[in-house]
């Protein structure tokens, strides 16, 4: 056991070991940066997913009460005409 800690010891002082450690720990570095982009990528994509969902359904929302106010309006309209009449009618009944 000395013996395999002695090794181990000497192994670490020797530079071609580090050199390929510090380059393997350099790669998987790089794989684990690599994944977070991916991860952030994904969450980038899911949130501008859901607010193009959203964008839709108020868009859809905008579009139906438009519509909704284009089939009031003649109503509107029509209700007003009654009431200009009926403005007219009244200013001419009014006695000074």
């Amino acid at each position: 056991m000395v013996q395999e800690l002695g090794s181990f010891a000497k192994a670490s002082k020797d530079p071609t070991t580090q050199t390929s450690r510090s380059k393997y720990v350099e790669e998987v570095a790089i794989e684990i940066m690599k994944i977070d982009k991916a991860v952030e990528l994904f969450q980038t994509m899911s949130i501008v997913n859901l607010n193009m969902g959203n964008l839709i359904l108020k868009v859809n929302i905008l579009k139906n009460k438009l519509v909704m106010r284009e089939k009031e309006k003649p109503m509107l309209q029509e209700e007003l005409d009654k009431e200009k009449e009926f403005q007219k009618g009244y200013k001419h009944n009014v006695e000074i």
